[in-house]
This record gives C-alpha cells, structure tokens and sequence, in this order.
C-alpha cells in the first residue's frame, strides 16, 4: 500500500510538473517556420499563385482558462504559405509555431468561393480542426468596386458565422480594402473583424488587421496586423 502511495504521490508530482512545463510554454509564440518548397498545380489565371510570402506583423492573443490567463506576444514574421491544385487555392497562415489558420477557395469567373477551413492553435494543448464549409459561400467576388457588400452564412464544423464584408475603399491601383464584421455562434460564440488590403494583379492581402473575441468556456482574444514584406 505505502509503495503505490508513494507512486500515486510521484505520478502527481510529475503532472505537476507537466502541467508547469506546458503552461510556461503557452506563454511564449515562437516564429512559424516555411516549408523548402511549395508542390502545386493551380490552373493558368487562378490568382494567387503558388508561393511562400512574408509578413511583418504585431499583435497578441490572450486566453483564460478559470484562474489562468495566458497572454503572449506574436512574432515579428509571419508566413503565407500559397498551394493548390486546378481551381482550388488553399491559402494557409502560420502566425507562428503555435497558431496556423488554412483555406481553401474555388475560383470561379464569379470569385472566390470558401471550400474548407483548418485552425491549429497550441495554448498549453493542441487543437487542431479541419472541416468542409458548408454550404460554399462567396468569400471575395470578382471586379469589387467602393461600395459592393455580400454577406456570408455558413458552417464549419460545430460553428456558424455570419459574415457582413464591405468595400469601404481603395489602397492604390487595383487595391481595395474590404472590411468583415462577422458573428460566430455554436461552439465558439464570438465577434471578428477583418480589415484587408487586396491587391486584384496579384491575388493576394498585402495588408490586414484581425480583432477577434471568443467567448463561452475558455474565452480567447486575437488582435494583429501583418503588412507584406515580398
């Protein structure tokens, strides 16, 4: 009885230990790494093209678990990371080692419709989530112009949004700024706002700002801002 005391008393011990490990861990966002190369086979004309690009990027996210309350710092870089094949773009954002964010768009002569959606976030554990949007909504229309609004409604796994987006104006030569406010309810009740920067020669976001609150059980909070570096 006294040795499986003092084993039972070892292995608490060692989950505490753990347990501290882990959440000194949390604390800190280290930068994401690129991949040594992009494998695609996107059809001619499908904007973005395959490659590997570099944001700068400040920012943070926060959140609480009953009494704990992590709060960390993103790094400096972030990494877009462009694949796909034939019509289909998946897009996939390493903020840093700790938090990726990927989609998948169809292109069509319309825009740019979303297929599918993944979410890898490390805070003390791992979780990572991938699933089919459903039904495939319009994410970015062709030809925007100051002015023009859509409104998203899908599901992603266990969550719904609501997504209000806007052209509230230009950045440049074929450059527009959209803005998103969306509403998340089901598993992860929550308010984002997306403001981006698009570039239409190109494809791409050559900048962005992300508020975004989660509510419910464990709630997390996200504030960035990335501008394109090449």
């Amino acid at each position: 009885m006294r040795r499986a005391l003092v084993a039972a008393l070892v292995l608490v011990a060692i989950a505490a230990v753990a347990i501290a490990v882990l959440v000194r861990r949390g604390f800190k966002s280290t930068e994401a790494v690129a991949p040594a190369a992009v494998h695609a086979t996107l059809s001619p004309g499908v904007l973005p093209r395959a490659g590997i690009h570099r944001y700068a990027q400040s920012g943070f996210e926060e959140a609480t678990a009953g009494p704990l309350k992590i709060h960390r710092a993103f790094p400096p870089q972030a990494i877009l990371v462009v694949s796909g094949a034939g019509d289909v773009v998946q897009e996939e954002w390493r903020y840093s080692k700790q938090h990726l964010e990927a989609t998948r768009t169809r292109v069509t002569k319309t825009g740019r419709y979303s297929i599918w959606q993944r979410t890898r976030l490390t805070i003390v554990l791992t979780q990572d989530e991938a699933h089919d949007a459903k039904p495939v909504t319009l994410s970015r229309p062709n030809h925007l112009r100051v002015g023009r609004h859509w409104v998203q409604d899908y599901r992603v796994g266990g969550v719904r949004t609501l997504s209000r987006n806007r052209v509230a104006g230009r950045c440049g030569a074929g450059c527009f700024v959209v803005v998103a406010d969306s509403t998340v309810s089901g598993a992860h009740p929550g308010t984002e706002r997306d403001v981006t920067w698009e570039s239409e020669k190109s494809g791409l976001t050559v900048r962005e700002t992300i508020d975004r609150r989660i509510g419910g059980s464990f709630p997390y909070r996200m504030h960035l801002e990335e501008r394109l570096i090449r």
